[in-house]
């Protein structure tokens, strides 16, 4: 069959791949100048390409849940190794390159492509799918550019747009793997969207995911740039805990990023509370006892200031945060003196470092959508829309996502691989 995949990024080109090993006759459009763009600087260029833990999945997780069921991670992993590539996981299930470069997976997956005959076609956005007596008719607009040039600092100056012009394509089976709305410099900007919901899917709210926390900032002034190892707490307004994560946190000017706090952003309700435990950052573990610590802390550097008594424990900014918020300042006197109530609002500081959120950045600066099209009109054994015969949707354009680590890129895969092997 002629198969039009809609997508080059990690799923479409894993359902490219997989139909063209089938014997379809396949192409890829994609809107971008290059080809897996995203996949490129995955895992901050390192290339966390999937994760071994136990599966973390939001939206519909039990439709995920099925993909992979369908499509197990090892036929996940057996297919990135048949590509070349060598993997390598670390303590935390995360799946790598074994030379943590993604632009291996790149080289990996185009060479692949090209193998198999595989047409991809750069630059050209997809504005209809129709279904027609044949299969489907499909219509976008090509842009054309001059060629890049290079410049004497040895970078590439990207030609410059000389025309858009209409085009179409005819194909039996097409594969919608165009993505979300998330990190729109590499191409999605979650205008795929009304492709399928022109043909009758429904589009659950898309919101940001893996998103930087946006908090008040009095508490934070002077900490941007100060990572911590932490366990992180989301408290609404009535309290209840909206979620839990925990690992490293970085401060910003605005408010607080890292994978830890990253994870919560999708949980942001209006009103709602970061609270963090720093337990781990100062002391070394995060079971230590922090009124003993402070205690036998406060028995050593006694006769020190009060304000010097994190010194060694925390950055001089985190030092300042930290007594701020217990009420302590270097005009009290000696670490000695401080008093009971004084050493417990201390504690309360490390353990429950408290800032209220208001946001979460944008799409532009998000790793992945939460929402999408739901999934209750596709086949989680297939891919295939059940409203639209031949039509398959893959990847983050459905309404799933996961947590940091790998499980966005595995699910991509998972649902390409099996929309591929499916028609």
């Amino acid at each position: 069959m002629d198969v039009l995949m809609i997508g080059c990024g990690a799923s479409g080109a894993a359902a490219a791949i997989a139909a063209a090993e089938a014997g379809h006759r396949v192409t890829v459009i994609d809107r971008n100048r290059k080809p897996l763009k995203k996949l490129g600087v995955t895992g901050n260029g390192r290339g966390n390409l999937m994760n071994d833990g136990p599966l973390r999945f939001y939206g519909d997780e039990a439709f995920a849940k099925q993909v992979l069921d369908c499509m197990p991670r090892e036929t996940v992993r057996q297919f990135l190794q048949n590509l070349g590539l060598s993997l390598t996981a670390d303590e935390e299930g995360r799946v790598y390159p074994s030379c943590f470069m993604a632009s291996v997976a790149v080289d990996a997956f185009l060479a692949r492509l090209a193998e198999l005959g595989v047409s991809i076609r750069q630059n050209v956005q997809v504005k209809s799918i129709t279904p027609t007596a044949n299969g489907f008719r499909v219509t976008g607009t090509e842009s054309l550019y001059a060629p890049s040039t290079a410049k004497k600092n040895g970078k590439v100056k990207k030609g410059d747009l000389l025309e858009m012009r209409p085009v179409h394509f005819s194909a039996d089976r097409v594969i919608l793997a165009a993505g979300g709305a998330a990190a729109p410099a590499h191409g999605t900007d979650g205008s795929a969207y009304s492709l399928a919901t022109r043909l009758g899917h429904r589009l659950i709210q898309p919101v940001p995911a893996l998103s930087p926390l946006l908090t008040k900032t009095e508490m934070i002034r002077g900490l941007e740039g100060v990572r911590v190892k932490a366990s992180l707490r989301l408290v609404s307004a009535a309290g209840d805990a909206l979620h839990e994560t925990s690992g490293e946190a970085l401060f910003t000017a605005e408010g607080v990023s890292g994978i830890a706090a990253m994870q919560l952003s999708r949980f942001a309700a209006d009103g709602c509370t970061l609270v963090m435990n720093l337990t781990e950052s100062l002391t070394g573990s995060p079971d230590t006892d922090v009124p003993s610590w402070l205690e036998n802390r406060i028995r050593q550097r006694g006769h020190l200031p009060a304000n010097q008594l994190l010194v060694g424990a925390a950055l001089p900014a985190l030092q300042n945060a930290l007594l701020s918020m217990a009420g302590i300042s270097g005009t009290i006197g000696t670490s000695a003196q401080l008093t009971k109530p004084q050493q417990d609002n201390l504690c309360r500081a490390i353990t429950g470092f408290s800032l209220p959120v208001v946001g979460a950045r944008g799409f532009d600066a998000a790793q992945v959508t939460a929402g999408g099209i739901d999934t209750a009109d596709v086949n989680p054994a297939t891919l295939e829309s059940r409203l639209v015969p031949g039509l398959y949707l893959t990847g983050e354009i459905l309404n799933v996502d996961g947590d940091c680590g790998g499980f966005n890129l595995l699910f991509a895969f998972a649902s390409g691989l099996l929309s591929g092997k499916s028609l």
